[in-house]
This record gives structure tokens, C-alpha cells and sequence, in this order.
């Protein structure tokens, strides 16, 4: 198993205000060529916080153990009590079809989910609070999951975790995922960043930089800002070094600008060379 962790950041000014600011994304993880297991990955979203907001929690749960799994049991420790469970809020999806489940215990909070074949994924979502009586010295919150899968002949296991930072006033957040949790060599996949602007007034980004691995190869960039349509990144929009390091600075020539409380979407198509 080789397990590619990489991290993005954009800089930014915001209307009137000069200073440029710096925000990092979560140190995202793929896995190359797993062992068998039971393959969790794990991302919030927005990933700042403040005391009463609710976060948006993803697991996407993975069958790569080679063996029929029976059930799937997951336990969130919902960051050691900083995050309390939104009752109603969790939905499991599995190919084409969504419905929602209730955990069987809240403290930690517990899924018991069906079946799973081998190679299928099924994506839990829910939704935690940051609890308001939050005390003032915590400054992020990891919550952590564990997984067991149950095969004919005993369990496979794994793990994931997704952190949240506390959120200062005038600052962007930026998110990364991607659209698959575990690749082969050579084939294709996104990694999409997504930068959230929940202030009321316009952000500028100065770039977005991202620090690939030697063995990633770049296809294609595109960016969707707010409502508007996906647009494809040109070769004045960005650079992407012999080091692969991703810079991009525009699109199509302009600037990037995101409207309050708006969203941008980056997604970089590519893929690991053998």
C-alpha cells in the first residue's frame, strides 16, 4: 500500500482590504495500489469553525478486502466531545441509491451498515455541531473514525480522520478531495479543491498552489466560480513545475474572484505514472 498525502493553499485579498491572506486545505490522502482492507476516507466540509456551526462530515467506505463483507460497523469519536450528532442527518449511498440511517448509539457515534461486495464503495454523510460551551484554547478539532468490516472468516479494519480549524474573521476556506479514494497506476481521477467565501464581500485570490508528488501527471485544470459554468483552465492560467508544483493565478486571463458567500471549485484531472 502507498498512501499520497499532498496539501493545497490560496492566497487572497478581500474588497478594501490590502493584506494578503494564506489559507491551507486538509492534507488530503490517496492510496496507491492498497493491501486489502477496508479503505475509509474522510472530509468536512466547510473545514473552519466556530463555536455553534455545523460541519458536513463524508466517508467514503471502501471494500478493496478481497472478501465479501456482511456489514460494515464505523465509530466517529466526534473529536473527543467537541462535536455533538445532528439527529437526522446521516445518509448512506450505495451505486445509485440513497437513503437515510440512523446511527445505533451517539456516544460514540455508531453506524451498523449492510453489506458491502468487493471493490463496492458506499458514502456515509452526516452532519456534527461544534458545541457551543467550546473552550476558547482549542483551535482545531480532529474527529476519527474507525472501520470493521465483517468477512466469512473474521474482520478487516481501517481508519480515517478529517480536521477543522477555528476561523478568524475575513478568511477563506479551502477544501480538498478527490474523486476517487484509491487509484492504480496511470488511470485517471480528479483532485478537486474547493475554496468557500462565507464573508459578505468579495475575495481575489493572488493563486492557489498545490505540491503534487513526482509521480503525478497533470491533464487538465478547470474552474467553476459560484452559479457559473465550468471553465477550462489555458496555459497563461497557471504553471506546473518539473518539482510539480501547481500555481495557478487566473482564469482565462482574469483574475479569480469569488463573490460572497460563494463557492470556487478547482478540479485537476491527472494521474501516477508507474
Amino acid at each position: 500500500m502507498s498512501v499520497i498525502n499532498n496539501q493545497a493553499s490560496t492566497s487572497y485579498t478581500f474588497d478594501g482590504q490590502p493584506t494578503v491572506t494564506t489559507s491551507l486545505s486538509n492534507n488530503h490522502s490517496i492510496t496507491l495500489e492498497l493491501n486489502q482492507t477496508l479503505d475509509l476516507e474522510k472530509s468536512a466540509a466547510p473545514t473552519t469553525f466556530v463555536a455553534g456551526d455545523i460541519i458536513t462530515y463524508t466517508l467514503r467506505i471502501t471494500n478493496t478486502s478481497g472478501s465479501f463483507l456482511s456489514g460494515v460497523r464505523i465509530v466517529d469519536n466526534l473529536g473527543e466531545g467537541n462535536l455533538a450528532y445532528v439527529l437526522g442527518s446521516a445518509t448512506l449511498t450505495t451505486l445509485s441509491t440513497s437513503y437515510p440511517v440512523t446511527p445505533s448509539a451517539t456516544s460514540p457515534l455508531t453506524f451498523v451498515l449492510q453489506e458491502l461486495n468487493v471493490g463496492q464503495t458506499a458514502t456515509l454523510t452526516y452532519k456534527a455541531q461544534v458545541v457551543f460551551n467550546l473552550p476558547a484554547s482549542v483551535n482545531s478539532i480532529t474527529n476519527t473514525v474507525e472501520g470493521t468490516g465483517y468477512t466469512s472468516s473474521g474482520t478487516v479494519t481501517g481508519t480515517a480522520s478529517a480536521t477543522i480549524e477555528k476561523r478568524d474573521s475575513l478568511s477563506l476556506a479551502i477544501a480538498k478531495t478527490s474523486s476517487l479514494s484509491s487509484v492504480t497506476p496511470n488511470q485517471n481521477f480528479d483532485y478537486i479543491l474547493t475554496i468557500n467565501n462565507p464573508n459578505s464581500t468579495t475575495s481575489t485570490l493572488v493563486n492557489i498552489v498545490d505540491q503534487f508528488v513526482p509521480s503525478f501527471n497533470l491533464n487538465s485544470i478547470s474552474v467553476k466560480i459560484g452559479t457559473g459554468s465550468n471553465v477550462m483552465l489555458v496555459s497563461g492560467d497557471y504553471t506546473f513545475s518539473a518539482s510539480k508544483l501547481l500555481t495557478i493565478t487566473k482564469v482565462q486571463g482574469l483574475p479569480i474572484s469569488i463573490p460572497a458567500s460563494s463557492l470556487a471549485v478547482v478540479t485537476i484531472n491527472g494521474y501516477f505514472a508507474e
